[in-house]
C-alpha cells in the first residue's frame, strides 16, 4: 500500500521516470551506488544537540557534512575540529540522510524495477528495526526521541521510513509480509506510540508530528492514530485554519513556513490517500502556501530574515525549487511559474546543489546555484507534472500581506525593497519587533533583519531584542509580545506609503509611517500617551556626524539579557549643535546612504557597536536617537547613492522639505504628530499560540490561585506536598522517575519576613557547581541538576533565583527578568532522605501580600539533562524540555500575609 499516491498511480509513474524525469532518475541512482556498492551499519549511537557540536567556533557556521567521510571542518574558514561533541551532532545529519536514502532506494527499485536499490532499502529498514528500542530515550532537548534529541526530528526521520516500508510493499513480491510486520511491530508502532506521547500544540514542528502519525496510522491500521492527527485539537485541519494564515503564510515567518508547508504537504498527500481529503476553504489556504513566501523576497532573491529565521537564505536552492514544482502539480499559478524562470535561468551559475548530502526535511542552507529539474529529489520523481508550462518571469512589484502583517515597497524592478514588519507577533519564534524597518537597495543590505544564529548559544538573546532590529523600544526594554495593526497600505508607482501602530506599553500607542520614492524615503515615527516614556529608535549601521563623547559607563536601557545592552559596546554621545541629526554610511561596494533626522523634543543620540548578524565575524555600527516625552515624534529621510543634497523642516513641524541633487524639490506633509485618542489605547499581549520553543501543554494545570492566613508569627500557613499533580515530566513520567517529592512550608518568623523551607525527598544531592560551564545549550548550568528555582512577587520587589547549594553555601543565581530588588538569603544541609533548602525573603512590614512559586529541578544518575522538575504551582501533563529558568509571574499563587 503505496501512501502518498495509489499503486496503480506508482505502477503508471514509471513511464515518466523514463521518459520526461529519466535525468532525475538517472542522479539519484547514481548517489545511491555508493551505498549499494558499500553498505553500511545504522549509528548505535544517540545524537546530541550541544553548544559546539557541528558548529565553527570562530564563525559559527555548520560544520561541512558529507556522508562518507565523518571529519568535521569548516567550509568557511577550513578549521577541523574533532571530539565527541562534534561526532554526536554530525548523527543528527546522518541519521536524516540514511533515512531519505531509504526511501530513495525503495522508490528508484519500485520505478525502475532495479532489485539493489530495493535490496538496499530493505537492509536499512530491518537494521533500523533491529536498533531502534536500544537508543535511550533520555536527555533530550524537545520532546521525547531515542535516536535524536527533539521529537519532530524523529517524526522526520519515522516519515521517511515508513513511505519506503510502503513503497517496498506496494507489490507483493518485494518484500514477505513477515519482514513488513517485523518493521512495524519494532520500529514503526514504538516511534509513532513516542510521537504521540507529545503534542507541541500550534508550533511547526506538530506539523511532522501529525505527519509521521498520519502516516503510521494509516500503515498500521490505525484508523484512530491516522484521524486525531488530522482532526485532533492540533491536528493537520487546525494547522491549516489557523497557523496558517488567511494570506497563506505560516504565522512564525517565512523560514518556519518553509519548513511547516513541507510538512502539510505530507499531511495533504496522506489525507487525501487516506479517504479524508481537506474540504475547499482549507484546500484554497494550503495552495496559496505555495507562492506566499516568495511575495517577500528580497532583491537578491534571498528570503528576509525575520523572526528567528536563519539569515540571508537564498531561494536558489533544490528543495525551494521543488516547492514550486509540487505546487503546480495541483495547477497553474503565475507567481510559482515565475519563481521558476529565475531558478532555472540557465545563465546563472551552477555550484553544488548539495543534494547527494540532503537530509531529509532538513537540509541546511548552502549558496545560491544555477538548478534544473534534474537537481530535484524523490517528491518531484513521484509527483510533480511530467512537463513544466512555458516560464516566465514575473515582476517583483510592491505586495501586503495582511494577516501576516507585513507591507513591502518595491522599486526599479525589484532591486529597491522597503518593508514594515508591524503585524502578527509570531507566536514563540517571533521577536520584539513589532514596526521595524526594512532598506535593501540592489545587493546592498541597509536596514537589515539579522534573523536568528544558533539556538544554544547566548547570541540568541541579542537577535531576539527589539535593540537588534530597527523598531522602536519604550522605557529601555525590548517590546512585550503583541501584534500591530495597519492603519494604510498604498502605491500608485510613483509614491508608495505604509502605515501602521501598535500599543508599546499601557497607555501608549506608537505609530510608524513609511513613505516611499524611487531615491528617498521618508519615516516618521510618533507616539502618544497620558505620560512620559522614553523612546528609542535604533539605527544600524550608519554613522552621525558629529562629535562623540565617550561615557563608559552610561546605562541606556534596562539589563534584561533580551533587551539586549548588554551587548553594545563603546557607547558615546553624540553632539548635536544644529539640531538635527544627519547620517551616513559607505559599503564596499561604494554604494552610499545619507539620512537626516528631526525629532519633535530635545532628544539625545547615543552611537555604540553591536554584534554583526549571524555568521558575519565582527562588530557593526549602532546610532541609538532616545527622547523622553508623553508625545512626540522622529521624522527621517533616508536617500541612497547621493540623489539628495540637504533635508529642511519646515517651522511648524508639518512637512519635510527634500532638495534634489538635481535642483528639484519634493515636499511631504503630514497632518499632525498627535495620534488623537491613541493615549486610551493597551497593548494587548498575543497569546494566541504558545511560545514555540515552551512546548504547549497536553493536560490540564492545577495552577489555581490559594490564599492562606497567617494564624500566628510562629505558626505554619501554608504546607504542601508535592508529588504527581506538580511534577513536570522530561523523558520519564513521574512514576518512572521514581515517584519524586517535596515538601515546602511557608512561614512567617518576624515581621516582614517569609521563610520558604523546602525539603526534597529522594534527592541524591547531585548538585553542579555554578562555576561549570554549560556545554549543553545557553542555561545556567546547575538548573540540570539538583536546584531549587524561587519566584516572590511583593509590593516592595520581586525576586527570581536559581538556588544551587555550593559546599556550606548557597549560590544565589539572578534570574533574567527579574529585577531582585526583593532581598532573599538562603541555608542549606543534608538530610537523611535528600536536603532541605531554607530561603528567607525580606518582604517589608508594609507588605499584606506575597506571590511565591518554587519549582525543584531533580536529576537522576547517567543524564546529562533533568530528569523533571516539581512545580508548586502545579503542573500536571507539562514537559520540562527548554523551559530553562523562564517561569511566568502569572502562576505564582499568591499567599494573605495579614489580615
Amino acid at each position: 500500500m503505496s501512501l502518498l499516491v495509489s499503486d496503480a498511480d506508482l505502477i503508471a509513474r514509471r513511464a515518466i521516470v523514463r521518459g520526461p524525469l529519466s535525468a532525475l532518475a538517472n542522479g539519484l541512482r547514481e548517489e545511491l551506488s555508493p551505498l549499494i556498492r558499500h553498505p553500511v551499519d545504522v549509528p548505535a549511537a544517540k545524537a546530541l544537540l550541544s553548544r559546539r557540536g557541528g558548529r565553527c567556533e570562530v564563525d559559527g557556521t555548520y560544520l561541512a557534512f558529507e556522508p562518507f567521510n565523518a571529519r568535521h571542518f569548516c567550509a568557511t574558514c577550513g578549521r577541523e575540529y574533532r571530539g565527541e561533541l562534534h561526532d554526536r551532532f554530525r548523527l543528527y545529519w546522518y541519521q536524516l540522510w540514511l533515512a531519505e536514502r531509504t526511501l530513495h532506494a525503495s522508490l528508484l527499485g519500485v520505478l525502475v524495477d532495479d532489485q539493489a536499490a530495493k535490496d538496499l532499502a530493505a537492509n536499512l529498514l530491518g537494521q533500523y528495526a533491529e536498533q531502534y528500542l536500544r537508543y535511550p530515550n533520555a536527555d533530550n532537548v524537545l520532546g521525547p526521541s531515542r535516536p535524536f534529541f527533539s521529537t519532530y526530528l524523529e517524526s522526520i526521520w519515522l516519515l521517511q521510513l515508513t513511505i519506503a516500508l510502503s513503497v517496498l510493499e506496494s507489490a507483493p513480491a518485494h518484500v514477505d509480509a513477515s519482514f513488513g510486520a517485523r518493521v512495524r511491530d519494532r520500529l514503526i508502532a514504538p516511534s509513532a506510540a513516542l510521537i504521540a506521547s507529545y503534542d507541541e500544540g500550534m508550533s511547526n514542528r506538530q506539523v511532522w508530528n501529525n505527519a509521521a502519525l498520519m502516516a503510521a496510522g494509516r500503515l498500521l491500521d490505525d484508523r484512530d492514530m491516522f484521524e486525531r492527527a488530522i482532526h485532533g485539537r492540533s491536528g493537520l485541519h487546525a494547522h491549516l485554519a489557523s497557523a496558517l494564515l488567511d494570506d497563506g503564510t505560516w504565522y512564525e515567518g517565512e523560514n518556519y513556513h518553509l519548513f511547516a508547508h513541507r510538512g502539510l504537504w505530507y499531511g495533504e498527500r496522506l489525507a487525501s490517500r487516506g479517504g479524508d481529503p481537506l474540504g475547499a476553504p482549507l484546500e484554497r489556504r494550503y495552495r496559496e502556501a505555495f507562492a506566499a513566501p516568495f511575495r517577500t523576497i528580497l532583491p537578491d532573491l534571498t528570503y528576509p530574515s525575520r523572526r528567528d529565521s536563519q539569515y540571508a537564505v537564498s531561494i536558489r536552492q533544490l528543495r525551494f525549487a521543488e516547492s514550486c514544482e509540487l505546487g503546480l502539480a495541483y495547477g497553474d499559478d503565475d507567481r510559482l511559474i515565475g519563481v521558476l524562470a529565475r531558478l532555472y535561468d540557465p545563465a546563472v551559475p551552477r555550484g553544488d546543489t548539495g543534494r547527494r548530502a540532503t537530509s531529509a526535511d532538513v537540509e541546511r542552507n548552502l549558496p545560491a546555484t544555477g538548478l534544473e529539474r534534474s537537481d530535484l529529489s524523490w517528491r518531484t520523481l513521484l509527483c510533480a507534472r511530467a512537463e513544466l508550462p512555458p516560464l516566465t518571469p514575473v515582476p517583483l512589484t510592491s505586495d501586503l500581506l495582511p494577516a501576516q502583517g507585513v507591507g513591502i515597497i518595491r522599486r526599479a524592478g525589484g532591486r529597491l525593497y522597503v518593508s514594515l514588519d508591524y503585524g502578527h507577533s509570531g507566536g514563540g519564534h517571533g521577536h520584539s519587533d513589532r514596526l521595524n524597518l526594512t532598506l535593501m537597495n540592489g545587493d546592498q543590505r541597509w536596514f537589515d533583519d539579522p534573523g536568528t544564529g544558533s539556538y544554544v548559544d547566548p547570541t540568541l538573546h541579542w537577535y531576539r531584542s527589539t535593540l537588534a532590529h530597527n523598531a522602536p523600544l519604550v522605557g529601555g526594554r525590548s517590546q512585550p509580545r503583541v501584534s500591530g495593526t495597519l492603519e494604510s497600505f498604498e502605491d500608485d508607482g510613483v509614491t508608495g506609503r505604509i502605515a501602521a501602530r501598535a500599543a508599546l506599553a499601557p497607555g501608549l500607542v506608537v505609530s510608524r509611517t513609511i513613505v516611499v520614492q524611487h531615491d528617498h524615503l521618508v519615516d516618521i515615527l510618533q507616539w502618544v500617551s497620558g505620560e512620559p516614556h522614553v523612546i528609542t529608535l535604533p539605527m544600524h549601521g550608519v554613522v552621525p556626524n558629529g562629535e562623540s563623547v565617550v561615557e563608559p559607563e552610561v546605562v541606556l536601557g534596562a539589563d534584561g539579557i533580551e533587551d539586549g545592552f548588554g551587548f553594545l559596546e563603546g557607547v558615546a554621545r553624540v553632539d548635536l549643535p544644529e539640531g538635527r541629526m544627519t547620517f551616513g554610511a559607505c559599503a564596499p561596494s561604494g554604494d552610499t546612504l545619507a539620512g537626516w533626522s528631526f525629532a519633535s523634543g530635545n532628544a539625545t543620540l547615543w552611537t555604540a557597536t553591536a554584534p554583526a548578524p549571524p555568521n558575519k565575524v565582527g562588530r557593526r555600527p549602532l546610532a541609538l536617537l532616545t527622547h523622553e516625552s508623553p508625545t512626540g515624534a522622529f521624522v527621517s529621510v533616508w536617500s541612497w547613492n547621493g540623489a539628495i543634497a540637504d533635508v529642511t523642516m519646515r517651522a511648524d513641524g508639518g512637512a519635510i522639505c527634500v532638495a534634489r541633487s538635481d535642483g528639484s524639490m519634493v515636499v511631504h506633509a503630514w497632518p499632525s504628530l498627535a495620534l488623537s485618542g491613541a493615549a486610551e489605547r493597551t497593548p494587548q499581549v498575543d497569546e494566541r499560540e504558545p511560545a514555540n520553543d515552551e512546548p504547549r501543554t497536553t493536560g490540564q494545570s492545577s495552577n489555581i490561585g490559594r490564599e492562606t492566613e497567617n494564624v500566628s508569627g510562629d505558626a505554619c500557613p501554608a504546607h504542601f506536598v508535592l508529588g504527581e499533580q506538580h511534577y513536570r515530566q522530561s523523558e520519564l513520567s513521574w512514576s518512572d522517575a521514581g515517584e519524586p517529592r517535596a515538601i515546602i512550608r511557608i512561614t512567617l518568623p518576624a515581621a516582614g519576613m517569609a521563610l520558604v523551607e523546602v525539603d526534597v525527598v529522594g534527592s541524591q544531592r547531585r548538585f553542579i557547581s555554578p562555576a561549570q560551564e554549560n556545554e549543553l545549550d545557553n542555561e545556567p548550568m546547575p538548573i540540570n541538576g539538583d536546584s531549587v528555582q524561587l519566584y516572590a512577587i511583593a509590593a516592595t520587589g520581586r525576586a527570581g533565583l536559581l538556588l544551587v547549594p555550593d559546599g556550606d553555601a548557597v549560590a544565589a543565581l539572578p534570574i533574567d527578568g527579574w529585577t531582585n530588588d526583593l532581598p532573599v538569603s538562603a541555608t542549606w544541609e543534608a538530610t537523611d532522605h535528600g536536603y532541605r533548602l531554607t530561603a528567607t525573603i525580606e518582604v517589608g512590614t508594609d507588605a499584606s501580600e506575597l506571590s511565591l512559586d518554587v519549582l525543584v529541578n531533580r536529576i537522576a544518575p547517567g543524564r546529562a539533562r533533568r530528569v523533571g522538575q516539581l512545580v508548586l504551582s502545579g503542573a500536571a501533563g507539562e514537559f520540562v524540555y527548554l523551559r530553562g529558568d523562564r517561569h511566568d509571574p502569572s502562576r505564582l499563587l499568591r499567599f494573605i500575609l495579614r489580615p
